[in-house]
Order: C-alpha cells, then structure tokens, then sequence
C-alpha cells in the first residue's frame, strides 16, 4: 500500500500519506473492537491458557498493524523532509507521528512477550505437577506392595489414597481456577511427608 509514494512529493504525496495513514488508524479500530470482543469471553482475572492465546492472536495482528504504520511513517518523513525541509513544522509532525508509533509497538511487542512468558511457566508447572502426581502414584504403589507383603495394612493405603484423592481434587479445582502450581507441589509434598512416618 505505502509502495505508491516513491515518486509522490510535496503536498500531494503527503495528502496521499494522510489517506493510507486514516486506513491503518481504522484497521485499528477493528482490531480495538476484537480484542474487546476476546476481553469479553473471559473473565477480568482469567489468566487461563486460553485467555492468553486469544489476547495473544489479537496481539499479533496489532503488531503487523503498527509495523505497516511505522513504514508508512518513515515513507512519509522522509517525503516531507525532502519538500520541506527537517524544521518544517510539517516534518516535525510526521516524526512526532513515527516516534509514537515506535513507542507504541515496543509497547505491544512488551505485552506480548509478557504473556508469552506467563504461557511458557503455565506448560512448566503443569509439567513438574503432572510428573510429581506420577512419583506419587508410584509411592502408593509401593506401599500397596509393603502393606501386603506386612500382613494387609492395607488402612494406611487407603488413607493414602483417600488423601490424595481429596489433594488432587483440590489441586484440579486450583489449577481450573489458575491458582498458583505451587500450592499443588506443597498439597503433593506434604502427603508425602505425612505418609513416610
């Protein structure tokens, strides 16, 4: 779209420029009303996968978005700068109008990478409390095998398991409600502890 204002200088290369910026500034608009629309599907405190992939898509788009801005704006800058001159009020504008657009993409580009971060810790802790539910499930199997082996106290495998089963249903409703994984590690660490004496 900016590609057609090489040869165009002058007033009319920057009406021209005004034009295709109003273009972009109404992308954002609809960019602005989707990310409303995604904000809407979730909760204001939802921190879920979900939550963050959907803001993220959006995110994505408004940073093509501004990148477009920004070529246009330089193309811009530089048409005004060549007619008018760099102390032209006019120049001075279009650079105004670039810095903005610049602080506006490090801006998005910062979001972005802050909810990808908060994705990339999500996988982790899911992970290490998927792996530290199966150690457990191997506790409990091994102390089926010493119960039996003792002479059936089987009661302190069942309280085992019925603790355990109460601690995971916790522990799910917590990582439903994107609790903190850490309160899931402390709820597995000390049925393990309790269960060793």
């Amino acid at each position: 779209m900016a590609d057609n204002f090489g040869l165009k200088i002058g007033v009319e290369g920057e009406k021209e420029f005004k034009k295709a910026l109003a273009e972009i500034n109404q992308n954002f608009k609809v960019l602005g009303s989707e990310m409303k629309l995604v904000s809407s599907q979730f909760d204001k405190n939802d921190k879920s996968v979900d939550a963050f992939t959907a803001h993220n898509q959006v995110l994505n788009k408004e940073i093509n978005e501004q990148k477009n801005k920004i070529d246009l704006l330089k193309q811009a800058l530089d048409n005004a700068s060549t007619s008018f001159g760099e102390n032209d009020r006019r120049t001075q504008q279009w650079q105004i109008k670039l810095n903005n657009a610049q602080a506006a993409l490090n801006d998005l580009e910062k979001e972005l990478k802050d909810n990808n971060d908060t994705l990339d810790k999500t996988a982790d802790e899911l992970n290490n409390a998927e792996k530290e539910a199966d150690d457990f499930g191997d506790e409990i199997d091994d102390a089926g095998k010493q119960s039996d082996s003792a002479g059936g106290k089987f009661s302190k495998v069942k309280g085992i398991v019925a603790g355990f089963g109460k601690a995971l249903a916790g522990a799910t409703a917590a990582i439903g409600a994107a609790a903190d994984m850490n309160i899931v590690k402390k709820v597995i660490k000390e049925f393990r502890r309790k269960n060793r004496k």
